[in-house]
């Protein structure tokens, strides 16, 4: 089962090699206090124009190493976590994230705008950008249809 999820989030999630920031320092937390999340993040590689996500289910979410850093002034930042039907992964309640709830991840905080479900096999490459409005966005398995994704985005806000 973890093999299939492993695959599931990976898959699609396209990486644009050489595009981003210079890697950064990845920041320690991301943090949802409506969910109760603390998760540690973790930098990881791409290979074959995939994000090489790790298999810590819980209190961890994976962002590419070199990829756009959170608080940037403007592009994105992709932060992928698991979700699991028994309840055990990051990524679990993502879906309930509601337009307004807030995200902190690098000292700065980021505002829910909307909330997507995405087929599994479309192609996330146009979430990796350096230009646009900062924001972040959290990719992860639908926790009750694998076959699905959910994708919340947020933009940053002042504090």
């Amino acid at each position: 089962m973890l093999a299939r999820l492993l695959v599931g989030v990976t898959l699609g999630a396209t990486v644009l090699v050489g595009q981003g920031a210079a890697a950064h320092a990845a920041p320690d937390r991301l943090r949802i206090p409506t969910l109760g999340t603390d998760a540690a993040v973790i930098q990881v590689a791409a290979r074959n124009n995939t994000l090489a996500v790790g298999s810590r289910l819980r209190g961890a979410v994976y962002t590419w190493a070199k990829g756009d850093p959170p608080c940037d002034p403007t592009g994105s930042t992709v932060y992928a976590g698991h979700a699991w039907r028994a309840g055990n992964g990051v990524a679990d309640r993502w879906g309930q994230l509601r337009r307004g709830d807030v995200v902190t991840v690098g000292g700065c905080d980021f505002e829910v705008t909307r909330r997507e479900f995405w087929p599994a096999k479309r192609r996330m490459g146009s979430l990796y950008s350096v230009s646009g409005p900062a924001r972040i966005v959290l990719v992860g398995c639908k926790a009750d249809d694998y076959a699905k994704r959910t994708v919340v985005f947020a933009r940053k806000v002042e504090r």
